[in-house]
């Protein structure tokens, strides 16, 4: 069997999904490889992500037979997950079946670009062929007949000689449409022969191509234009009718005269196309001194773009009302549908082309636009519950555990990106080095062969490593990560999850390479990864919000709310001076470690969870590592630990910013406490007995396993070194588990176990101090919109304010206390 080299990015953790096989892995996968080199492993693990998604969008490069292999494996293990019951492991005790209160099992509703709206009753008569009493039968109609193949052939001949409008090859795409009209087969034939996938529904998503032509080339005024959106509105219904509620959502509400039926569209989205077209860089940070001309592209005398636009926004319009509506009428069945089975259990997943999708605008951007005018004002109370209901659910991000309800929960935006993008051949040191001195030693070296075999053997061996270069490149690191940083100021990555596959056909990755792989690995270490657990979630959800913080730590913040804070914290006058206006705004601890560690000069520091650096920096100050090396205390060093690599790299920078000798006295290294010796010394760092003070401020409040933690601090610090960890305990021995707690306050350390814990590892003159830091009451000054953005910044505390509003009904600060935990080593 052979595979081809792909790994699954995600954005809010700027690192891969694509794990090494373990436990629970699909029975395709291969086994016990570094790599998940199999498809369906690659799958397998966005599933785990996103299965209870409501909707998901799939952004595809047209008819390349990598990503439509990637979207079939998607389609099946996912109906797979929809039509099997759940792990009686997995499943909430009073949640044991999928079936929603209407007792139907869910359906995935499969809406393409490939198919145009008047294409539905051609679908239809395909995926029921065999039921035909289902869907009515017209004697002028295509008839197909039981065989798969020939089915689909019929459908070919069909869909290019009675319509002829999409031009799409939809050959690529066979193993997947007839996929689908085999679970309808099995679903019509029962239970007894459905193998556990649900029901797939094709349904045809787009506008006729040829009419957004028409808009463009046959539409030069606002007479023409309103006979067109006559015919695509009131008399085809491929947009809102002017009666409808949705018509609302169709047009700019605010017009020159003459532009009257000008589509409702976005800035962003706009120079997003124009970019499209022309190659524009909408990633790299903005010269302030150069502000970016928006003229052309605000000017409102219509200019040929314009109109390019113009007809770009009605496939995309045209998309969005058809989702929107397949999602109502499959959500709520009104009066008139008597042939409709609703179900609130459904799911959908759209395939387009990725320019239609991505940074969640276009045709994302039209199903909310259509949903919120729905629930504003359509005449019918139900509907617009229910449109409200939707427009909630798909607002946010799925959930990736088992929630108690199986109606769906969130949206999710996957994109593709070629490997060749990346150029890894200028960026990857070994790799640079093996081409320069093979055309060296021969004019004629086949540079394709050293990039090949190179990207498999990191694919194989260090898919980390690959990870990590792929992420660095401009191509991908500016829409997944930056996306927010350039001149499209964008509210969202280009993808949630970004699809990044080798799309050379000689590239291959056969069973020989995987067991040579295999082999070797083996030499090395005979262990297998070991089950994920719950503090494994528990970690990775951390790791998820702080990388959004990392990102966004560069926009400027509320520099006196930081003020306010950390003076009722204890941090004198001279540390918030020290720190500046620049970087205090960026402060994200509980307490004051400094006032009870009392760092003195020529001491060598570790921060456990440095964050952006606040503590760090106070603490290069006080241990005198800020000073020049011929200067007092220049053996004194200061070193940041962190989970999250855009908090790294934001608090090095800053370093190097503010003047610190990076990394020779102060430096920030990504890694984890619980493997904290390991990440010492893979950076050169002494790991064991080698620091005189440990400080942390909230950090440990986020470790699972917190005995690990404080084992591994105890080794890190010298004879007669101390440690002041400040993090936030609750005050009983456990939390109440009726409630969903907020992943922070599930890792919460009991009061009454720190000391006893510390004691038991060997720390002594163990204190746990109040750190008289309130968890509620707190006084501070409101964002101030000319002094920071914090509406830019992600923030960790109020995100999912909904979500746990049952804490503000409870005394935060009878329930919680923050402490400085002090420890010596003798």
């Amino acid at each position: 069997m052979s595979h081809f080299i792909q790994r699954i990015l995600k954005s809010s953790t700027a690192s891969s999904i694509t794990k090494s096989s373990r436990h629970g892995a699909p029975p395709s996968s291969t086994p016990s490889t570094p790599a998940s080199t199999s498809l369906a492993s690659s799958v397998h693990h966005l599933l785990d992500e996103i299965q209870h998604a409501k909707l998901v969008y799939f952004g595809e490069f047209h008819s390349e037979h990598r990503i439509i292999s990637f979207q079939t494996e998607l389609v099946k293990q996912w109906s797979k997950r929809l039509g099997s019951a759940p792990a009686v492991d997995d499943a909430p005790k009073d949640d044991v079946t999928t079936t929603d209160t209407s007792g139907r099992k869910p359906r995935l509703h499969l809406i393409m670009e490939h198919f145009s709206v008047d294409m539905q009753e051609l679908l239809e008569r395909y995926q029921f062929s065999h039921s035909r009493d289902a869907i009515g039968h017209d004697e002028n109609a295509t008839c197909f007949p039981e065989d798969d193949d020939e089915a689909f052939q019929k459908l070919l001949h069909s869909y290019k000689n009675d319509y002829g409008t999409e031009g799409h090859d939809l050959m690529s795409y066979s193993k997947l449409i007839q996929f689908c009209r085999e679970t309808n087969r099995k679903s019509t034939g029962g239970s007894e022969i459905n193998e556990g996938y649900c029901q797939v529904l094709i349904h045809g998503g787009f506008i006729p191509r040829n009419h957004a032509a028409r808009l463009n080339k046959e539409c030069p005024d606002e007479e023409s234009k309103r006979l067109f959106f006559e015919e695509m509105s009131n008399q085809r219904g491929y947009l809102p009718r002017s009666r409808e509620a949705m018509y609302d959502a169709l047009f700019q509400s605010s017009y020159k005269p003459g532009n009257k039926f000008t589509l409702r569209g976005t800035q962003e989205h706009k120079l997003l196309i124009q970019s499209l077209m022309n190659g524009a860089d909408l990633y790299s940070p903005l010269d302030h001194d150069n502000p970016v001309e928006e003229e052309a592209i605000s000017n409102h005398e219509e200019t040929p773009f314009d109109r390019l636009y113009q007809a770009q926004l009605l496939k995309d319009h045209a998309m969005g009302y058809r989702i929107a509506n397949i999602m109502l009428d499959h959500q709520h069945k009104s009066p008139t549908q008597t042939d409709m089975h609703p179900s609130s259990s459904d799911r959908y997943l759209v395939i387009a082309g990725f320019g239609h999708l991505k940074h969640h605008l276009g045709v994302p951007d039209c199903v909310k636009r259509y949903l919120r005018q729905v629930a504003i004002s359509h005449p019918d109370e139900s509907r617009r519950a229910v449109a409200l209901d939707l427009l909630i659910n798909i607002s946010h991000r799925p959930t990736s555990y088992k929630s108690r309800s199986v109606e769906g929960s969130g949206s999710a935006l996957i994109g593709c990106q070629m490997m060749y993008e990346a150029y890894l051949e200028d960026s990857y040191p070994p790799l640079v080095e093996a081409i320069k001195k093979a055309t060296q030693d021969d004019e004629d070296a086949n540079i394709d062969e050293i990039k090949q075999r190179f990207l498999k053997d990191l694919y194989l061996r260090n898919p980390t490593i690959l990870d990590e270069y792929i992420l660095k490149s401009d191509e991908v690191s500016g829409p997944l990560l930056r996306f927010n940083r350039g001149s499209g100021g964008f509210d969202h990555p280009c993808a949630d999850y970004l699809f990044v596959y080798d799309e050379d056909d000689d590239h291959i990755i056969t069973d020989s390479d995987i067991s040579q792989m295999v082999d070797s690995a083996a030499a090395k270490c005979p262990f297998h990864s070991a089950e994920s657990t719950a503090n494994d979630i528990a970690k990775r959800e951390t790791v998820e919000a702080y990388e959004q913080v990392g990102h966004t730590a560069g926009i400027r913040g509320n520099a006196a709310r930081a003020r306010a804070i950390m003076t009722q914290l204890g941090y004198s006058d001279d540390d918030l001076a020290y720190l500046g206006d620049g970087d205090i705004y960026n402060f994200q601890g509980v307490a004051n470690p400094h006032s009870v560690a009392k760092i003195q000069p020529g001491e060598c520091v570790i921060d456990i969870g440095s964050g952006l650096g606040i503590d760090s920096f106070l603490a290069t100050r006080d241990c005198g590592a800020h000073k020049a090396d011929n200067e007092p205390h220049s053996q004194s060093f200061v070193v940041g630990v962190d989970l999250a690599l855009s908090e790294v790299q934001h608090a090095t920078t800053r370093a190097k910013e503010r003047g610190y000798a990076v990394p020779e006295r102060l430096r920030f290294l990504h890694g984890d406490v619980e493997r904290l010796q390991e990440i010492l010394s893979k950076h050169n760092v002494p790991s064991e007995n080698a620091f005189d003070v440990c400080i942390s401020n909230g950090a440990f409040c986020l470790v699972p396993d917190k005995r690990k933690a404080f084992q591994n601090v105890f080794k890190a610090l010298r004879p007669g070194g101390r440690c002041a960890i400040s993090t936030t305990t609750i005050v009983s021995d456990r939390l109440d588990p009726s409630f969903e707690w907020p992943v922070c306050m599930r890792m919460f350390a009991s009061l009454e176990t720190l000391q006893p814990m510390l004691e038991d590892i060997g720390f002594r003159n163990v204190q746990i101090i109040d750190a008289e830091s309130p968890m509620e009451g707190m006084e501070l000054p409101e964002d101030d919109p000319h002094e920071c953005e914090g509406d830019k910044r992600f923030k960790i505390h109020g995100k999912y304010a909904d979500q746990f509003a049952f804490l503000e009904k409870m005394d935060m600060d009878e329930l919680c206390k923050v402490v400085t935990v002090y420890g010596e080593k003798l």
